[in-house]
């Protein structure tokens, strides 16, 4: 009664209308339920790439994934998981939305933390996991008034996964009797690297074999001017230098190859099969489904999305942890994080125009240096791994005890 007194004092609780469930959310599905919440872009990415690895848990639960606003929608996902809209911060509308689905258990990542829906959660006795938890978002600094509020809000989790020690001393500081918090950094979005057909990958190797490779990936319209000008920069050194653009929208792939074409350039294009013979200096992926292909061939991957501004970037772990060193734009808003600390770890190298572009390709043309930034990319895309595998641990754990 105290912690529940404490949370609403914390969360100042609006009452709000009776909510009609049936008509805001789609229906439960039957089983058990795993309730996932993102709180930003890269905290989504870690989720979508944490999902696949949720087939191992037995049974296999069911997954309802919910986000910050504004993060978008995250592209097709398996049968078993729904994404849908968080309630609204009312305590009619968390109460309706936790009664609603009956969670079996649920994994917070990141923060901002909705604390309304946490305490509607508290109240259901859902068993609650975060990860990437922020010491300042449990434990804000300066004197506070509401001490006993964080405390409670602290105490709602059966799990806590941070960063560091730090952050682990100052959260277990109101933790009480619970659980330590388990500093063992943060879920990550390189768990889980993108698959690639085999056959493709063989037969393409032959075509490739002792040239000079790079990848743009998920480029936009106003970045594949620079893409093609950077590769003409790059003849004037490497004159076998093969470039591979991936549009971040397929059907653009037709009407990319005619315009390079248009300007001299000899395409190859990905849905005609057209063979990369040695006089093919661009070819453009418009096939579904081929990113993780060429993020295997290509030892050099500019992520594309970010050149130009009002698309925030693209997830970069993908590429990373199949081996690739890295270039990228400026504008990587959605995520920031997880630039600056691949930046941070020698595995990425900032781009801003044509010119840097080519500076940058010059620079990963040597063999070492590529092997040396992909080689500190990889590792940091592979620090989530621990963090994945004590998730799963614990939710298999809650799985057994509500089996029982």
């Amino acid at each position: 009664m105290y912690r529940q007194l404490a949370l609403s004092i914390a969360v100042g609780l609006k009452p709000g209308r009776r909510v009609d469930a049936d008509a805001l959310w789609a229906p439960r599905p039957e089983g058990m339920l795993v309730w996932l919440h993102a709180a930003s872009a890269p905290d989504l990415a870690a989720l979508l790439h944490l999902i696949p690895r949720l087939e191992t848990l037995e049974p296999i639960p069911s997954v309802l994934l919910t986000m910050q606003e504004g993060l978008g929608c995250p592209g097709a996902l398996p049968d078993h998981v729904m994404v849908e809209h968080p309630p609204q911060d009312t305590l009619a509308q968390t109460t309706a939305f936790v009664q609603h689905f009956k969670p079996d258990m649920g994994l917070y990542c990141g923060a901002p933390l909705r604390q309304t829906l946490l305490w509607a959660m508290e109240r259901q006795k859902v068993p609650l996991t975060l990860t990437n938890a922020s010491a300042s978002e449990l434990d804000p600094p300066g004197f506070r008034f509401d001490r006993a509020a964080q405390q409670a809000l602290a105490q709602c989790f059966d799990h806590i996964i941070c960063k560091d020690d730090l952050a682990a001393r100052r959260i277990n500081k109101l933790r009480g009797a619970k659980a330590p918090a388990i500093p063992l950094g943060r879920l990550e979005e390189g768990s889980v690297a993108p698959s690639a057909d085999p056959i493709k990958l063989e037969a393409l190797r032959p075509a490739l074999a002792g040239r000079p490779v790079w990848l743009a990936a998920e480029t936009r319209p106003g970045e594949e001017p620079m893409v093609a000008e950077a590769q003409r920069q790059m003849t004037r050194f490497s004159h076998r230098l093969l470039s591979v653009i991936a549009p971040d929208d397929p059907s653009r792939g037709i009407g990319l190859a005619e315009t390079l074409r248009a300007q001299g350039w000899h395409v190859a294009l990905r849905s005609k099969d057209d063979p990369i013979t040695e006089d093919v200096q661009v070819v453009v992926v418009d096939v579904c489904g081929e990113l993780g292909l060429w993020y295997r061939l290509a030892p050099i991957t500019f992520v594309g999305s970010s050149l130009v501004p009002g698309f925030g970037g693209q997830d970069p772990f993908a590429p990373a942890a199949l081996g690739s060193a890295l270039l990228y734009g400026p504008n990587v808003g959605n995520y920031l994080d997880s630039y600056s600390r691949l930046v941070n770890a020698g595995g990425a190298r900032i781009v801003k125009d044509a010119s840097s572009l080519a500076q940058g390709l010059q620079l990963l043309l040597a063999p070492d240096k590529a092997a040396a930034q992909a080689h500190a990319a990889w590792e940091v895309a592979s620090r989530g791994a621990e963090v994945t595998d004590r998730v799963l641990e614990i939710l298999q754990e809650q799985l057994d005890e509500k089996a029982f």
